[in-house]
């Protein structure tokens, strides 16, 4: 029974972090600490697995639609590898109980105005443009953004796509659609060397593995294909609410500490 439930949680969390271009891994840390009894570190290297086989399903799902800006994607992987070795470095020195709670007040910030001015944010991005038509971001700014997500997602555990999304939709020129979908690509680049970390530590409950993953490789295309039914704001929307479930869990895991 509790490997149907943990596949049932790796499915819905990917389906809707594919969606957003998230990943499944913020919906996924606070279920495993709530209702499976891991630790914090645990829930976070677990919930790394399913992020790696969500991100790789619904990556190669975008990829096929065409809606990856692939300089983007891979500039910020570029960046990313760097940022994930030092974090993790740093994780042994930095404590990260005031993060945890500062960035979740972030989280909220960004989630309440994304809905508040989300027409503003979306203007100038015609949904049914050609990704090879728009510029994405400059070079450095994408070297620059891979690396503190690489960074952050590795120091407090916290999944790459809630500082990626937010920052490609503000210094960006992106579609909603492509910033989703060049999310999933950064975060599949990138997401492995936060799970090798974390294998190295310990901190993956590899009972657990399996049926996460499951359900990650499941889902990914499936909500990879269902946010093509969402026009821009609506995606927004959608996001907002999944940086204010990532905010709660970050609350959740300092609350558990």
């Amino acid at each position: 029974m509790i490997y149907l439930e943990l596949f049932a949680t790796g499915l819905g969390a990917s389906i809707f972090g594919s969606m957003v271009g998230l990943g499944g891994g913020f919906i996924a840390v606070p279920v495993l600490l709530l209702a499976f009894g891991l630790s914090p570190a645990q829930a976070s290297g677990t919930a790394l697995a399913l992020v790696v086989a969500n991100s790789g399903s619904g990556a190669i799902t975008y990829l096929l639609q065409r809606r990856v800006h692939l300089r983007v994607g891979f500039l910020i992987a570029a960046g990313g590898f760097p940022g994930s070795i030092l974090g993790a470095m740093l994780s042994q020195w930095i404590s990260a109980n005031l993060f945890d709670w500062l960035f979740a007040v972030l989280l909220l910030a960004v989630a309440a105005d994304m809905i508040v001015n989300r027409g503003k944010r979306l203007a100038g991005r015609p949904e049914d443009r050609d990704v090879s038509a728009v510029m994405g971001m400059p070079p450095f700014a994408s070297v620059a953004l891979g690396f503190a997500v690489g960074l952050i997602s590795s120091l407090f555990g916290v999944g790459g796509g809630i500082v990626l999304v937010p920052s490609l939709l503000y210094f960006s020129d992106l579609p909603a659609h492509m910033i989703s979908a060049t999310s999933h690509f950064g975060i599949v680049l990138t997401s492995p060397v936060g799970l090798v970390t974390h294998w190295l530590q310990r901190d993956v409950n590899l009972s657990f593995v399996a049926p996460l993953v499951a359900g990650g490789l499941i889902g990914g295309p499936v909500g990879a294909r269902l946010s093509l039914r969402l026009d821009q704001s609506k995606l927004m929307i959608l996001v907002a609410a999944a940086l204010t479930i990532a905010a709660i869990s970050l609350v959740i895991r300092q609350l558990i500490v």
